[in-house]
């Protein structure tokens, strides 16, 4: 005797979840009600701005470097995010490897990178100022 794997659609009482886009299906089909089309939204006249930063301006960060190298230092960025269910903050972090020239941070220090050009394979931010020395 085989099993039958019944989805939401296939038991009965349950329907599926219904957007505008499928709407009209619904009405022409539920329960022998034949409606029409639910009417799109009209134009909403939306004014222009004329923004005067380029449409995707650079990501600029707050870090402590936690290793130098020439010309290259590591950044570690920390940021607390709600746990999906327990809505708890939780720290998450991510190393990002920073462009310095100059070799002007040294470990500990809290400092700003901002986004560029891709630099290297791992290296997609340069170095902005020096919040705080260690």
């Amino acid at each position: 005797q085989r099993r039958v794997k019944r989805t939401p659609s296939s038991v009965p009482g349950h329907s599926e979840r219904r957007d505008s886009r499928t709407m009209s299906a619904a009405l022409t089909f539920s329960a022998g009600v034949v409606g029409t089309r639910v009417a799109a939204k009209a134009p909403v006249a939306r004014r222009q701005v004329v923004a005067a930063t380029p449409a995707h301006a650079a990501q600029e960060l707050l870090g402590t470097v936690v290793s130098t190298t020439p010309k290259t230092a590591t950044v570690l960025v920390s940021r607390k995010v709600p746990h999906p269910r327990y809505h708890k903050l939780i720290n998450k972090s991510k190393k990002f490897a920073v462009h310095d020239e100059e070799n002007t941070a040294k470990v500990g220090d809290v400092v700003y990178i901002k986004q560029c050009r891709p630099m290297s394979k791992s290296k997609k931010f340069t170095l902005g100022e020096v919040v705080s020395a260690k």
